[in-house]
């Protein structure tokens, strides 16, 4: 079994993760020389820039003096998807073409639940970020609609799903809940996905965004593995990032299926999303026998485990460990 010590200190995470796990893009020690400050917020969980240039505006999470890219709006295309693993993620429509309700865990600039609350006619959106103040720079700068559809919930994603009604149910969840180059462990963790799995009917899909050169990223797939009956992975063009989409279903799909959703939903998106289905992969890239993550708190103790897990912190002293 692969050992966790890696995961003790905050240095042991940004040893392993390389580029920008959010995004895929190499993280920055400063902002770009055509970029200047439009906005900025300390929060009890981020420091938060808001930055634009003439093409693009950006969200950014300042972590230790590093600039991680957050979200990205392309001025001159602001209803596309700009980045390479934003597209990509949209691989969840080739498992479940057919989608009414969407839940977004990580909210940040609103870039995904945006452009699917634009593209699928009827669509009810629960986007749930932990910063109110994300929220509130998200809804100023980055185009968020005005629509009682689309209800945004300063909260706490695994508490925000543990706390839902029991007959709430999401024909799509995206994770996508990352702080600087990590997630909270709370919302990587085989309970978690289990909370998830309780409000999904028989064809939801969960879509997860993984950095797969992060020593995290076995441990991401066992734990997947151990809740979800089927799975689906789809590698990046142009970065190390996987979209991992776990099926609440126990029937494959095969390439043929796939291809056909594809080709279902591809007048919806503005992208070659059928370039999109011959990115899934069969071949197993990861440790079969790392551990599953579990949660580090007791059951019934969530509040407490991720009020802990939540923390602000610079350096090395940081709460984010296995215990």
């Amino acid at each position: 079994m692969a050992p966790l010590s890696w995961l003790t200190t905050r240095r042991g995470w940004l040893a392993g993760a390389g580029a920008c796990a959010i995004t895929g893009l190499a993280p920055r020690r400063s902002l770009a020389s055509d970029e200047h400050i439009i906005d900025e917020a300390q929060s009890p969980y981020n420091h938060i820039v808001v930055a634009e240039s003439d093409d693009f505006r950006t969200m950014y999470f300042v972590v230790d003096g590093t600039y991680y890219i957050e979200s990205r709006l392309d001025r001159r295309s602001p209803q596309a998807l700009d980045l390479d693993y934003t597209r990509t993620m949209m691989a969840g429509f080739l498992v479940q073409p057919k989608i009414q309700r969407l839940l977004m865990i990580g909210m940040g600039g609103g870039t995904l639940s945006n452009y699917l609350f634009r593209k699928i006619p009827g669509l009810v959106v629960d986007a749930v970020d932990i910063d109110a103040e994300v929220i509130r720079l998200a809804r100023k700068h980055f185009e968020v609609p005005d629509d009682p559809n689309y209800r945004t919930h300063a909260a706490d994603g695994r508490l925000f799903v543990e706390q839902a009604p029991a007959a709430q149910r999401w024909d799509m969840i995206i994770l996508d809940a990352f702080r600087g180059v990590f997630v909270p462990f709370h919302l990587k963790t085989r309970e978690y996905y289990l909370a998830l799995l309780a409000h999904m009917n028989e064809t939801s899909v969960v879509v997860a965004n993984l950095h797969n050169a992060t020593p995290m990223y076995p441990h991401d797939r066992v734990t997947f593995d151990a809740v979800f009956p089927t799975g689906y992975a789809f590698v990046a063009e142009s970065s190390r990032q996987t979209t991992y989409v776990a099926a609440a279903s126990a029937r494959a799909m095969g390439a043929y299926e796939l291809r056909a959703n594809a080709t279902a939903v591809s007048d919806r998106f503005d992208f070659d999303v059928l370039g999109l289905a011959s990115r899934w992969y069969l071949g197993r890239d990861y440790d079969a026998g790392a551990a599953v993550l579990r949660d580090d708190f007791p059951e019934g103790a969530t509040p407490k485990g991720a009020e802990r897990h939540n923390v602000r912190c610079e350096g090395d002293d940081c709460p984010y460990r296995m215990r």
